[in-house]
């Protein structure tokens, strides 16, 4: 259904050239025939709620967003100072509104001034909670001027005059959408004026780095990914949620149920899709009207979602995925008494434990279906799913594997991992436990090897702490020319081993090894191409310690 500019004058409250001149900002998207103008009523709903507007459309005109009601909005706003400039800058400013009325009775009502939080390298974040209508005039204050004046501070924006409209869902999985709702409940109508600013995204970028945990936990109150979606660095966003209907889709004793929150006039104009599968084979997927609904289930199921779609254009307007815990195990200690009855509340099963002793095991399942077959069905695509996943790792060259009793092997690919490894710079091997030998062992014939293929450049090797006297050490009987080019360091913080991890860094990149050297034998080993660089600066940093260093922290030895 659509609206004429007069109809829709009357609706929000003002004239008719109110009305043209949002659509010639293009704040207002308009349908034009001939010499006719109109707006889709959603589009006109979302426009009203967007800038505070009462919204009294005809009857037969009812929006998703529930414009007609009062809202209530928080404004984030992160801002710093950058170096060569006085004036704050925004590096991201988010308003997110809805219904007072979905906000619950224990709700106080907004503070209406501003709070602030200092984060450190320049950064602060302020927060107001107020009237929808209160923000939209700081908008518009925003889009005239290039500025925000918060409590005497000036903040600048660098923002495209022309916004770019966009959804946000609960649920990433099976979307195209980058950017998740900010509401745990709904889905949102995403208002984004996007800023270009590189001097912004560079300055976020040293920022970002530079923040410690504990400062990074505050940001989290700006209600966007920041640091995941740089991109938006300088961008105002504003997110409205669709809270006149409200569904949840949950599994109980062999069914799922559609919970819907939603007046006959807004439900009437949607329809669902619920689904559900397992093992990734579908079980289960059904439209039906948008009520709250229970549907029976023929087969065990781990993975359940449902999707909205407006009737009258098809626009999905809301979809949540969900994966369901198979089973639990707990360990409960308990004295000696007589059969203990243990219900499930989520599964509604029933298991009686006997205590033979004060430790008692007790695991719980869904097993009303075909449990056996459902069971083992899922076993066989766990096992498909972890074939799958190494072959993929291998076939990229990111992964490699070996079994308990292959050190020969696993050893041939270390080797080959430093004589196709190019590029000058030393090559580190990190392992706590590799001086742990005697010469003429596997791992002692392995490392001569070692020595060998990285003969034309610096070998450095990281170990803990040495238990026995290891100077000289074993390859000091080989010729020099074996391991001229080696050095071995002992690294030791209060008598605690200060790395764990086992690497090897090589010019051209780095590779992690889940176990010690002497462990391959027993245990196997599996070689991950790591492309992060994450463990190069860490590595160098504790080889330049000074060795000998007198003091309570780290402390190096140099064997060799």
């Amino acid at each position: 259904m659509t609206l004429t500019i007069s109809e829709l004058a009357r609706a929000v409250g003002k004239s008719d050239n109110y009305v043209r001149q949002h659509i010639r900002r293009n704040h207002l998207a308009a349908q034009r025939q001939d010499r006719s103008v109109s707006v889709a009523v959603d589009e006109a709903a979302r426009w009203a709620h967007d800038r505070g507007l009462p919204f009294d459309p005809p009857a037969q005109a009812v929006s998703l967003m529930g414009s007609s009601k009062s809202r209530t909005a928080r404004m984030t706003v992160l801002m710093a100072t950058l170096s060569d400039e006085f004036a704050a800058r925004n590096m991201f400013t988010l308003i997110r509104h809805r219904r007072e009325d979905s906000l619950g009775p224990w709700t106080t009502a907004p503070a209406g001034t501003w709070g602030f939080t200092e984060l450190g390298h320049g950064l602060r974040l302020y927060t107001l909670d107020s009237s929808l209508e209160r923000c939209n005039c700081l908008i518009e204050q925003i889009l005239n001027s290039g500025a925000l004046t918060i409590d005497g501070v000036e903040v600048l924006y660098v923002l495209e005059p022309v916004p770019r409209r966009h959804w946000a869902y609960r649920d990433l999985r099976s979307t195209d959408a980058s950017v998740r709702s900010p509401f745990s409940r709904n889905s949102a109508e995403i208002t984004e004026y996007w800023s270009f600013d590189q001097s912004l995204r560079k300055r976020w970028t040293e920022i970002a780095q530079a923040l410690s945990g504990k400062q990074r936990r505050p940001i989290r109150r700006l209600g966007f990914p920041l640091e995941e979606r740089s991109e938006r660095v300088g961008n105002l966003m504003i997110a409205g949620a669709l809270d006149a209907l409200t569904c949840n889709l949950t599994h109980h004793r062999q069914a799922l149920k559609l919970d819907v929150q939603g007046d006959n006039l807004i439900t009437a104009r949607h329809r669902a899709v619920v689904w559900a599968s397992h093992s990734e084979d579908t079980v289960l997927r059904r439209e039906v009207p948008v009520t709250s609904t229970s549907i029976k289930l023929a087969s065990d199921v781990d993975h359940i979602g449902f999707s909205i779609y407006r009737t009258e254009d098809g626009q999905c307007v809301d979809h949540l995925h969900s994966h369901l815990i198979k089973e639990f195990r707990v360990r409960v200690n308990i004295a000696d008494q007589p059969t203990i009855t243990i219900k499930n509340q989520k599964t509604q099963s029933i298991q009686k434990v006997t205590p033979s002793g004060t430790t008692v095991p007790i695991s719980a399942n869904d097993e009303r279906f075909s449990a056996d077959l459902d069971r083992r069905i899922r076993q066989e695509w766990l096992e498909r799913q972890v074939h799958h996943r190494e072959m993929s790792a291998r076939k990229t060259g990111n992964l490699a594997r070996f079994s308990p009793g292959h050190f020969d092997a696993a050893g041939r690919h270390l080797l080959g991992l430093l004589r196709t490894s190019d590029g000058a710079g030393p090559v580190y091997l990190a392992d706590p436990y590799l001086m742990e030998h005697d010469e003429g062992d596997v791992v002692a014939n392995l490392l001569v090897k070692i020595f060998a293929a990285t003969h034309n450049r610096s070998l450095r090797i990281l170990c803990g702490k040495v238990k026995r006297s290891r100077t000289p050490v074993w390859w000091s009987k080989y010729p020099s020319i074996i391991a001229a080019h080696v050095k071995v360091r002992a690294f030791d913080r209060r008598g605690i081993l200060p790395f764990h991890d086992r690497y090897l860094i090589t010019p051209g990149g780095e590779t992690v090894i889940t176990n010690s050297l002497n462990g391959w034998h027993q245990s196997g080993v599996t070689f991950i191409r790591a492309p992060f660089g994450v463990y190069r600066a860490v590595t160098e940093k504790m080889w330049t310690t000074e060795i000998g260093a007198p003091g309570d922290e780290l402390r190096v030895e140099e064997i060799s």
